[in-house]
């Protein structure tokens, strides 16, 4: 009867890793796992990025032509635009000229809605959609929550987005100080999310 003799090495080889097999082995597979968390996981994250940065664009070219759309001043005349603020042949019913509104008194004109805004410095303010992007307002006097044009709530469109308005005078230091208050800058900056500001700006001339 034949014996079938097996020798030690071969016995060896059949039970498994060895301890610096093993110790080996998880070290490649600590550092294929630090190259997924520092290249590839990233790049995942960010591939929403376009997505929200169009989302970003299209919500503030629509508010923007909303804003530019309005009257240059509360003061100014909104019956076929005659006559504008500032200018001496534009006085009021005692005869004094009726001037455009001071910079600190920018903003909406009572608690009217947005659907009757009347001039662009009433955009004046934070815009959100949520209630974590309104707790990250940096203008917290003036805004409230994002509408249309007509009113209507759009904050499922741009959940976490937020709009500031901000409108200054801005004026030509070559024409002096005539031109003080001949324009209105308008700056819309819209957070999207956890992906960053974009910032649009545009001007609305006192015609």
């Amino acid at each position: 009867m034949a014996v079938n003799k097996t020798s030690p090495r071969a016995r060896n080889k059949s039970i498994g890793f060895t301890l610096i097999e093993s110790i080996i082995a998880i070290v490649i597979l600590g550092i294929a796992l630090m190259m997924l968390s520092s290249f590839l996981f990233p790049q995942i994250a960010q591939s929403a990025k376009p997505f929200y940065e169009v989302r970003a664009s299209a919500l503030a070219d629509s508010l923007m032509t909303e804003i530019l759309a309005r009257n240059f001043d509360e003061n100014s005349d909104h019956d076929g635009g005659k006559y504008r603020c500032g200018e001496v042949e534009y006085k009021d019913s005692s005869g004094h000229p009726i001037a455009c509104t001071e910079q600190s008194d920018f903003g909406p004109d009572s608690s009217e809605p947005p659907a009757l805004f009347n001039d662009v410095d009433d955009y004046l303010g934070c815009w959100y959609t949520t209630t974590q992007s309104q707790q990250e307002c940096i203008d917290t006097t003036h805004g409230g929550p994002l509408n249309d044009i007509f009113g209507s709530d759009i904050s499922k469109d741009y959940l976490g987005f937020r709009a500031e308005v901000k409108v200054v005078y801005d004026h030509d230091a070559r024409l002096g100080a005539a031109s003080h208050k001949l324009f209105k800058q308008v700056t819309v900056t819209v957070t999207a999310s956890q992906y960053g500001d974009f910032t649009f700006v545009a001007h609305k001339g006192n015609y």
